[in-house]
């Protein structure tokens, strides 16, 4: 398309050549010429200018860069966003309908919608609906009482436990698990762990991502329910009775205790882990490797990761960190004798 043709199409300003030709999108490290890229900020200007690109995507605050004055640009308001569209004008598919295969099971009393895609070893269990336009990749198997919405596509291996219900154009990566117990146990008079059957389900609402091997517990009581348009990385726990809002956005490893609350619009980065039955507030963002144990008001920025540092120093760091509880008290009396002593002065 031309870069006329594609400003239209993502809502951007141009400024350049209109008729330029574009033959795709790729990243700023392996743009080729014909193609057009992102360039974030100032930092990667250098880079910019040494690619062979045709043009560049870029934000409001570079339009007017002098390096960028004999060049073909689109200019967005949020030019990530307009890089993302831009990847979906060049590869976006038009969803064709691959028909069900013959080794298909279906359980009693199920139905599957029209136009739908199931691949070879997909099993569904009883009283299932499967919507229309749902894809079932190879392995996938969908257990009883089970509702899959329209559009959604289940990937290779994953497997959806009785009574879950998953929205319309969800999208569920391979190897991931949705409704398996939750994680309760307790001790029995001889001390062995003695399970509390969890009876409870899984909702997904609609437009909802999940990564790879993920694990989405069902409730103990009621639901763990996941909010439309919530988006998560790979290798994430999410326990039972666990609640997460709308357009929240969790980074790979992290990790929800059972009955954690997750606002709306959240940003939970990589390796985060909840304590049981705590509150996150809407638009809250926890950095990597944070432990939340309390709960967290709206709109706080939280944090609590170490960093990495000289082995030697972490030594002699952690030895430290040891003794804190008797250097407070030590502290906490040297206080109080000067208290007292400045006390003693005054009279």
């Amino acid at each position: 398309m031309t870069l006329a043709e594609l400003a239209q199409f993502i809502q951007t300003e141009l400024r350049g050549n209109a008729d330029a030709e574009l033959s795709g999108v790729n990243s700023l490290d392996a743009v080729q010429s014909g193609e057009i890229t992102f360039v974030a900020d100032a930092a990667r200007l250098p880079e910019a200018l040494a690619s062979p690109a045709t043009a560049f995507i870029v934000p409001a605050k570079l339009a007017d860069n002098p390096q960028l004055a004999e060049k073909d640009l689109l200019i967005a308001r949020d030019a990530k966003l307009a890089f993302a569209r831009t990847i979906n004008a060049f590869h976006a598919k038009a969803y064709e309908s691959r028909g069900v295969s013959s080794d298909f099971v279906l359980g009693e009393a199920s139905h599957i919608g029209v136009d739908c895609s199931i691949y070879p070893r997909a099993t569904v269990g009883r009283n299932s609906v499967i919507g229309d336009r749902v894809t079932l990749h190879p392995g996938v198997v969908v257990g009883d009482n089970c509702r899959v919405g329209d559009d959604s596509i289940l990937f290779p291996n994953v497997s959806v436990y009785d009574d879950t219900n998953i929205g319309a154009r969800c999208r569920i990566h391979s190897g991931t698990v949705i409704g398996s117990d939750g994680f309760s146990f307790t001790p029995d008079e001889q001390g062995r762990q003695f399970k509390l059957l969890q009876v409870g389900r899984v909702i997904i609402e609609d437009d909802v991502e999940i990564g790879a091997n993920c694990c989405v517990d069902r409730a103990g009581f009621g639901e763990t329910r996941i909010h439309r348009g919530a988006k998560f990385d790979n290798l994430i726990q999410i326990g039972h009775n666990v609640e997460i809002g709308e357009d929240t956005v969790v980074a790979a490893l992290a990790g929800f205790s059972g009955g954690t609350k997750i606002g709306r619009r959240c940003i939970l980065a990589g390796q985060i882990g909840t304590n049981q039955h705590i509150t996150i507030g809407d638009g809250a963002i926890i950095t990597a490797r944070t432990g939340v144990t309390k709960s967290v008001e709206a709109g706080k920025l939280m944090g609590g990761m170490m960093a990495a540092m000289d082995y030697q120093q972490w030594r002699k760091s952690h030895v430290l960190y040891t003794r804190l509880p008797e250097l407070f008290d030590r502290l906490k009396k040297l206080e109080k004798d000067s208290a007292t002593k400045g006390t003693g002065e005054e009279q």
